[in-house]
């Protein structure tokens, strides 16, 4: 005899034979389409492809040809570093290294967006290398995870994300490093394919520093994996002694291609001297110079970045994990000890410039977002909040980096319109001097710089009595049979951006009486004056109105 089916209703007592069932009203069934389930459902399957189209919309928004000023001053000194000169990058002298150089000048084939274009395909790539790093570990939820969290924080208008810059390169390749670093230690199975991403995450790690020259966090990050790795024999059984030295001979293969690379470069561009006084030496020199200088304006930027930190979800999310997982710091477990030692260093990276620039926050999103990602599993400490956490730093981003974008796009800026300006009155052959500051008037007008610092600190550094900027400025203009002493030609045109300039690099005046001497104010741009060498005559239209200069100075 068969059984009765089983239900989940209650079991009672049954009623007698024959006896009547009091009517009770039966609800008409109701019908569900189930429509948000069926999204939720494939919100979840597709949750590394939203984010990877999240970070890509966000930052085509923000698609401009008025660069902010480093983006700006990089894109000039790549636009003219294969002219010759005598400097490192032929006649500019900036203090980084030549592979962000070769960034810029790759990404201005790419047409009149190329710059902004070149940070939407880095910050893509981030998202992509963290899904990429965190699913070698913590699987396909830790992928999901760790790109969201890489979604909030390069797409980020509070840490300058959108904008192309060393720190966002840099920290794609290192991302690319530690992720190739863990699959060919705790992953690969095959000897070839071990070898290829030992060599992929060496090569990495070495062109993350040739982006910006104080993210070694590559090379941190495999030392001490594989140090902690190797320091017990528990964790021997994970990290095999004989496939870290396979790694680490790779690693090192690898690092070494794109270092040669860079130094057979120098060798044909000033030589490996000034290579490495512009990456290294140059700071050491700096850094005593902002020593002597006042912290008031330092300071304030401090301030500024720790606000930003906060309102991004960058300082709360970081936090939240430090103080989640320090317990996992007392045993020698080496992933959590080399996410932190790579950590540290990325902070010190952040602070010890001394500038303080907002989008020096970037140096943090390998680390904060890889943690992210293999904590929100339900075994981990505060896994909770960290899902919470990177919701709200999701939340942030999807607001605020939009806004500004539309906002940006119906505004204007004082740099790129006073550039164009001058762009349209020059003739070819003509140069242009900002002294100290907004190197991106100088990419948007297109002509060639005519004095070698454009930016602040290594004018205070190299020329502190403006001893060269004033013999530019004394010289004759370069369309003259006879140019000033060593060859030196007076640019066509100079801007003065800041007056009386705040750094009191000329107590003495001496760049106003040059300027008075040998040059003529021919307008005022956006609140700028624009002087014109008096031996030169150029046709100059009508200066632009205040609406096409915007509220900013970008």
């Amino acid at each position: 005899m068969d059984r009765a089916p089983a239900t989940d209703l209650p079991v009672g007592p049954r009623p007698a034979t024959g006896a009547v069932l009091p009517h009770r009203p039966v609800a008409p069934p109701t019908r569900s389409d189930g429509t948000w389930p069926r999204v939720s459902g494939w919100a979840q399957r597709h949750a590394l492809l939203l984010a990877l189209g999240a970070t890509l919309v966000v930052h085509l928004l923000s698609l401009t040809r008025r660069l902010g000023s480093d983006e700006g001053g990089f894109a000039m000194v790549a636009r003219h570093w294969q002219q010759g000169g005598g400097y490192l990058y032929g006649p500019q002298w900036v203090d980084r290294p030549p592979g962000l150089i070769a960034l810029f000048a790759t990404v201005e084939q790419l047409g009149p967006y190329g710059v902004r274009l070149g940070a939407t395909l880095l910050a893509v790539g981030l998202v992509a290398a963290l899904a990429w790093t965190a699913e070698a570990v913590g699987g396909r939820p830790a992928a999901k995870w760790a790109a969201w969290a890489g979604f909030a924080f390069a797409s980020s208008v509070l840490l300058e994300a959108q904008r192309l810059n060393g720190e966002l390169a840099a920290a794609a390749f290192v991302t690319v490093s530690v992720g190739a670093t863990l699959r060919a230690v705790r992953v690969s199975r095959s000897r070839s394919r071990t070898v290829l991403l030992g060599m992929l995450a060496g090569a990495a790690a070495t062109s993350a520093v040739l982006m910006k020259q104080n993210f070694v966090d590559g090379f941190v990050f495999a030392v001490v994996l594989a140090g902690v790795g190797l320091a017990t024999r528990v964790n021997r059984l994970t990290y095999r002694p004989t496939q870290v030295l396979l790694v680490g001979v790779a690693w090192v293969v690898g690092a070494l291609v794109p270092a040669a690379a860079a130094v057979a470069w120098a060798t044909q561009h000033g030589g490996v001297g000034q290579l490495a006084y512009a990456v290294v030496g140059f700071r050491s020199d700096a850094s005593a110079v902002i020593a002597a200088s006042s912290f008031t304006a330092p300071l304030r930027r401090l301030g500024t970045l720790t606000v930003l930190a906060w309102l991004s979800g960058l300082l709360l999310l970081g936090g939240h994990l430090a103080v989640s997982h320090r317990r996992r710091l007392l045993r020698l477990d080496p992933l959590p000890w080399a996410v932190a030692a790579t950590c540290g260093v990325e902070v010190v990276g952040v602070l010890a410039g001394g500038n303080f620039w907002s989008h020096y926050l970037i140096a943090l999103i390998p680390m904060v977002a890889l943690a992210a990602g293999l904590s929100v599993n339900s075994r981990a400490p505060g896994a909770r909040w960290t899902r919470r956490l990177v919701f709200l730093a999701v939340a942030a981003t999807a607001v605020a980096s939009p806004v500004a974008a539309v906002n940006a796009a119906h505004g204007s800026s004082q740099a790129y319109t006073t550039g164009r300006w001058i762009a349209r009155a020059s003739e070819p052959g003509d140069t242009l001097v900002v002294p100290f500051t907004h190197a991106n008037v100088i990419n948007a007008s297109g002509l060639t710089p005519g004095y070698p610092y454009a930016w602040s600190l290594p004018v205070r550094t190299l020329d502190p009595r403006l001893t060269l900027l004033t013999h530019v400025l004394d010289a004759r203009p370069h369309r003259s049979r006879s140019n000033g002493p060593s060859g030196v030609s007076a640019p066509t045109w100079v801007v003065r951006w800041d007056e009386p300039h705040p750094w009191g690099l000329d107590p003495h005046n001496r760049v106003d009486a040059a300027l008075h001497t040998h040059y003529r104010a021919v307008a005022d741009v956006c609140g700028h004056t624009v002087w014109l060498h008096d031996g030169l005559h150029r046709h100059v239209s009508a200066t632009p109105p205040a609406s096409a200069c915007g509220a900013g100075d970008q």
